[in-house]
């Protein structure tokens, strides 16, 4: 997550069915994980300095008849590199069940990178509070599912009012001590903020996939992240569930699993509050009997005869005096990391307007090619038909469209032969973690779709470059947008971060088998993982193809330092 722009790091929303006294349960709870961090958990109302950077505020609202109706604790640490926010925030309802969140906000002080981790106590209070999501349990355990059982978890994947993810394993054919030890650490990382359930043998795999189809199965081994509104009828909705297969979670070399965690924490960090959390406002009754307490000081201050009542007076509104700083100097700190979430938030919606806006553009684009496409299309049928060639205008085996995940496009990347690419794999797949994996996976499929086609170009004697490629209008090219096009990097970029661009090449390109890439396609132009593909153009040199060095998240320029 980047922290500069968002400084909310983890948050976790629990609903709880039914719990006799909720607040009771949280205040315990949070004061042992104070009292582990600092020794002490001080649960009244007001403010309390556990250190000499940290400090709690506890909150409290009622309702008319006096009952108790929300709490919330707030812990704040002014540290060096960051100042560290943890909220706990807990309303109740007279149907006994209650909501509760908590959140880690971080708010760097500079440029030291922060790697901020799910506060202890989320899983504790899951542990104790049993919460639950839509018809599904949240536990700390996978729940183990067997062929009788697929029923029920096939209403859990489509029950229309879940809104977390339930991650679906499948034990491996055979027993894998590094699969069992990844997919346990996983779930315990997921624990509050997925459901979790593991197929128990080839039986409930089979009975699962016989139920849910072939596009949303989970094979032995397998592990598959099942976002909300599960569509078991539309077969690309089963691209939308990110899946881990048996290989990748069994191979020591690849770290895909650490990805369900952090999908995981991404979605429950970024799923938005019930309306009872988000409208819940707590009255100031530490402001409000402090300036009470102030007011009576004044009001009874006397003219005494005696030196010490006159001491005993000017001490208390001294006391009384250093009580209001510390409230307004509490009251402004607030204040000022309020601004900075504020701020915040409005480069957020700018960023999403204009992602929104290109996506629009691109979506046009895209219609565009498709009609045009189709229209070609009729029209070569029509000139077949024409000719008598009927059964020439049938397509028996529909072509694959563009893959969903870069997993895919690599499996299919001998469908280029004018394009070589050399680029690391690891990197490329990093982007299937990502909320918009599938769009930037279609966008690479087109931007190596131009790369190959200006290839074939160039063979067939085209003389300009790719960027005018681009440009062409000639029949069958296929081409890419100019203003996603860079041929060159800045010179500061160069001189600063210039390593970072030299990639693989073929030894007979150059023998040290690596050389420098400048010449770049941009997947993406908003937020801190913005995709890149980084070219070589050797069209007119000994492999006579373009090289493809680098597929992956943004590289350090000057906008991102």
């Amino acid at each position: 997550m980047d922290l500069n722009s968002n400084p909310l790091a983890h948050r976790a929303i629990l609903t709880v069915p039914s719990a006799e006294n909720p607040f009771q349960v949280v205040r315990r709870i949070s004061a042992q994980w104070l009292t582990g961090k600092f020794g002490s958990a001080p649960l009244t109302s007001g403010h309390h300095h556990l250190d000499e950077v940290s400090v709690l505020t506890n909150h409290a609202a009622y309702l008319a008849d006096g009952a108790e109706h929300a709490i919330r604790l707030q812990l704040r640490e002014d540290r060096t590199e960051a100042t560290w926010r943890t909220t706990i925030t807990a309303v109740a309802f007279e149907d006994l069940s209650a909501l509760l969140t908590v959140g880690l906000e971080v708010f760097p002080n500079g440029d030291t990178p922060l790697t901020p981790a799910r506060p202890r106590l989320v899983r504790d209070l899951v542990q104790e509070l049993g919460p639950t999501d839509g018809p599904a349990r949240l536990t700390l355990e996978a729940q183990s599912v067997d062929a009788e059982g697929i029923n029920a978890l096939i209403d859990v994947l489509c029950d229309p009012t879940r809104r977390m993810p339930v991650i679906v394993a499948a034990q491996p054919l055979r027993p894998n001590t590094l699969w069992t030890n990844r997919l346990g650490k996983a779930m315990r990382q997921c624990a509050g903020a997925a459901s979790l359930y593991v197929l128990t043998d080839t039986e409930a795999v089979d009975a699962f996939r016989t139920a849910i189809g072939k596009h949303h199965r989970v094979a032995p081994g397998a592990v598959r992240t099942f976002l909300s509104e599960v569509d078991p009828a539309w077969p690309k909705d089963g691209s939308r569930h990110r899946f881990l297969t048996v290989a990748r979670m069994s191979d020591p070399q690849d770290g895909a699993w650490f990805g369900l965690a952090r999908t995981v924490q991404r979605l429950s960090t970024e799923a938005p509050l019930p309306e009872a959390l988000r409208t819940l406002a707590f009255p100031d009754d530490a402001g409000r009997r402090h300036r009470a307490e102030r007011q009576a000081a004044l009001t009874s201050v006397r003219p005494s005869e005696e030196l010490a009542g006159i001491r005993k007076d000017v001490e208390e509104i001294r006391a009384l005096l250093a009580q209001a700083d510390e409230e307004l100097k509490e009251a402004a700190r607030t204040a000022d990391l309020s601004a900075r979430t504020a701020t915040s938030l409005e480069e957020q919606l700018h960023a999403a307007v204009e992602r929104a806006d290109g996506d629009m553009e691109e979506a046009l684009r895209a219609l565009d090619d498709v009609e045009r496409a189709r229209a070609e299309a009729d029209i070569l049928r029509r000139r077949l038909r024409e000719e008598g060639r009927y059964d020439d205008t049938v397509v028996v085996e529909q072509p694959p469209g563009v893959p969903d995940s870069f997993e895919e496009l690599w499996e299919r990347l001998d469908t280029f032969e004018g394009i070589r690419v050399t680029a690391d794999k690891s990197r490329a797949l990093e982007l299937d973690e990502a909320e918009r994996a599938r769009v930037w996976a279609a966008k690479a499929w087109n931007a190596l779709r131009a790369l190959d086609s200006y290839t074939h170009a160039a063979r067939d004697g085209f003389n300009g470059g790719f960027y005018q490629h681009c440009t062409s209008e000639r029949p069958g090219a296929v081409n890419w947008p100019l203003k996603q096009l860079a041929t060159v990097e800045s010179a500061t970029t160069m001189n600063r971060w210039g390593e970072e661009r030299i990639f693989g090449v073929p030894l007979e390109v150059d023998s040290s088998g690596r050389t420098e890439m400048q010449a770049h396609l941009k997947l993406d132009s908003k937020g801190s993982t913005s995709p890149r593909i980084y070219f070589l153009d050797d069209t007119k040199g000994v492999t006579e193809q373009v090289i493809v060095g680098y597929v992956g998240p943004h590289l350090t320029n000057t906008k991102t330092n």
